[in-house]
Protein backbone atom coordinates (compact mmCIF):
# COMPACT_ATOMS: atom_id res chain seq x y z
CA UNK A 1 0.00 0.00 0.00
CA UNK A 2 1.13 3.22 -1.00
CA UNK A 3 1.22 5.93 1.77
CA UNK A 4 1.53 9.59 1.17
CA UNK A 5 2.58 12.28 3.40
CA UNK A 6 1.55 15.57 4.69
CA UNK A 7 2.99 17.34 1.82
CA UNK A 8 1.01 14.87 -0.92
CA UNK A 9 3.98 13.25 -1.68
CA UNK A 10 4.15 9.50 -1.97
CA UNK A 11 5.81 8.43 1.29
CA UNK A 12 8.44 5.84 -0.64
CA UNK A 13 8.90 8.28 -4.00
CA UNK A 14 12.25 10.38 -2.54
CA UNK A 15 10.10 13.50 -3.22
CA UNK A 16 9.78 14.06 0.14
CA UNK A 17 13.53 13.98 0.73
CA UNK A 18 13.91 16.26 -2.23
CA UNK A 19 12.17 19.16 -0.83
CA UNK A 20 13.54 18.94 2.85
CA UNK A 21 10.31 17.30 4.10
CA UNK A 22 10.02 16.62 7.32
CA UNK A 23 6.44 16.78 8.62
CA UNK A 24 6.89 20.70 8.74
CA UNK A 25 8.58 23.76 8.87
CA UNK A 26 10.18 25.58 6.27
CA UNK A 27 11.11 24.33 2.72
CA UNK A 28 14.77 24.88 1.58
CA UNK A 29 14.53 27.75 -0.65
CA UNK A 30 15.98 27.98 -4.44
CA UNK A 31 18.99 28.18 -5.42
CA UNK A 32 19.77 29.36 -8.54
CA UNK A 33 22.66 27.71 -10.79
CA UNK A 34 24.40 29.26 -13.61
CA UNK A 35 23.02 30.81 -17.03
CA UNK A 36 24.79 28.82 -19.17
CA UNK A 37 27.37 25.60 -19.61
CA UNK A 38 30.06 25.64 -17.35
CA UNK A 39 33.66 25.71 -18.22
CA UNK A 40 34.25 22.89 -16.73
CA UNK A 41 32.14 20.58 -18.94
CA UNK A 42 28.83 20.14 -19.81
CA UNK A 43 26.37 19.34 -17.04
CA UNK A 44 28.22 20.74 -13.99
CA UNK A 45 27.44 23.73 -12.16
CA UNK A 46 30.89 26.06 -11.69
CA UNK A 47 30.26 25.51 -7.23
CA UNK A 48 29.85 21.63 -7.50
CA UNK A 49 32.37 21.11 -10.07
CA UNK A 50 34.60 23.00 -7.77
CA UNK A 51 33.65 20.11 -5.08
CA UNK A 52 34.55 17.26 -7.15
CA UNK A 53 30.72 16.41 -8.26
CA UNK A 54 27.72 17.41 -9.90
CA UNK A 55 24.97 17.98 -7.77
CA UNK A 56 22.96 15.47 -10.06
CA UNK A 57 23.50 12.24 -11.29
CA UNK A 58 22.44 11.76 -14.65
CA UNK A 59 23.21 7.94 -14.59
CA UNK A 60 20.09 7.56 -12.85
CA UNK A 61 16.00 7.68 -14.07
CA UNK A 62 15.01 11.42 -13.35
CA UNK A 63 11.98 11.88 -11.33
CA UNK A 64 10.38 14.10 -15.15
CA UNK A 65 11.59 15.23 -17.77
CA UNK A 66 9.78 17.11 -19.82
CA UNK A 67 10.17 19.15 -23.39
CA UNK A 68 8.99 22.74 -23.69
CA UNK A 69 9.24 25.21 -26.40
CA UNK A 70 12.20 23.59 -27.68
CA UNK A 71 13.69 23.14 -24.11
CA UNK A 72 14.32 19.39 -22.55
CA UNK A 73 13.85 20.04 -18.79
CA UNK A 74 14.79 17.45 -16.07
CA UNK A 75 14.03 17.00 -12.54
CA UNK A 76 15.86 15.28 -10.43
CA UNK A 77 16.69 13.96 -6.31
CA UNK A 78 19.84 15.73 -5.55
CA UNK A 79 22.49 13.42 -4.58
CA UNK A 80 22.11 13.89 -0.58
CA UNK A 81 18.57 13.93 -1.13
CA UNK A 82 17.82 17.36 0.29
CA UNK A 83 17.01 19.00 -2.88
CA UNK A 84 14.87 19.25 -5.89
CA UNK A 85 17.19 19.78 -9.39
CA UNK A 86 16.38 21.18 -12.22
CA UNK A 87 18.54 20.98 -15.42
CA UNK A 88 17.92 22.06 -19.24
CA UNK A 89 19.44 21.41 -22.45
CA UNK A 90 18.17 22.20 -25.51
CA UNK A 91 15.91 19.43 -27.35
CA UNK A 92 17.88 17.10 -29.69
CA UNK A 93 20.93 17.41 -27.62
CA UNK A 94 22.86 14.91 -25.02
CA UNK A 95 23.86 16.96 -22.42
CA UNK A 96 22.15 18.53 -19.39
CA UNK A 97 23.25 21.73 -17.88
CA UNK A 98 22.18 22.06 -14.24
CA UNK A 99 20.17 25.13 -13.41
CA UNK A 100 19.03 25.57 -9.83
CA UNK A 101 17.45 23.70 -7.31
CA UNK A 102 13.98 24.29 -6.26
CA UNK A 103 12.03 23.89 -3.60
CA UNK A 104 7.56 22.54 -3.77
CA UNK A 105 5.61 24.61 -1.50
CA UNK A 106 1.92 24.62 -1.98
CA UNK A 107 1.86 22.41 -4.98
CA UNK A 108 4.07 24.29 -7.05
CA UNK A 109 7.87 24.86 -7.69
CA UNK A 110 9.53 28.07 -6.55
CA UNK A 111 13.54 28.84 -8.16
CA UNK A 112 14.16 31.94 -8.97
CA UNK A 113 16.63 30.91 -12.30
CA UNK A 114 13.41 29.87 -13.90
CA UNK A 115 10.40 32.29 -15.36
CA UNK A 116 7.05 32.04 -13.49
CA UNK A 117 5.73 30.17 -16.50
CA UNK A 118 7.89 27.28 -17.22
CA UNK A 119 7.43 26.55 -13.59
CA UNK A 120 3.97 26.36 -13.71
CA UNK A 121 3.58 23.83 -16.31
CA UNK A 122 7.06 22.25 -14.25
CA UNK A 123 4.54 21.97 -11.48
CA UNK A 124 1.80 20.77 -13.30
CA UNK A 125 3.75 17.77 -14.70
CA UNK A 126 4.97 17.12 -11.82
CA UNK A 127 2.16 16.95 -9.47
CA UNK A 128 0.69 14.84 -12.67
CA UNK A 129 3.66 12.24 -11.73
CA UNK A 130 2.99 12.33 -8.41
CA UNK A 131 -0.82 11.46 -8.50
CA UNK A 132 0.16 8.62 -11.21
CA UNK A 133 2.70 7.02 -8.55
CA UNK A 134 0.33 7.00 -6.02
CA UNK A 135 -2.08 5.14 -8.23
Amino acid sequence: MNTVNEAGFPADSGLERANGYSGGGDSPGCSPGHDGPSQDGPGQDADASEAGESPVNYEEAALLELELDGTDYRLDVGRAGTALCISTRPSGSWSWVFRGEARWQTNTLRCKAFDRSVLVRLSSALAEAAADSQS
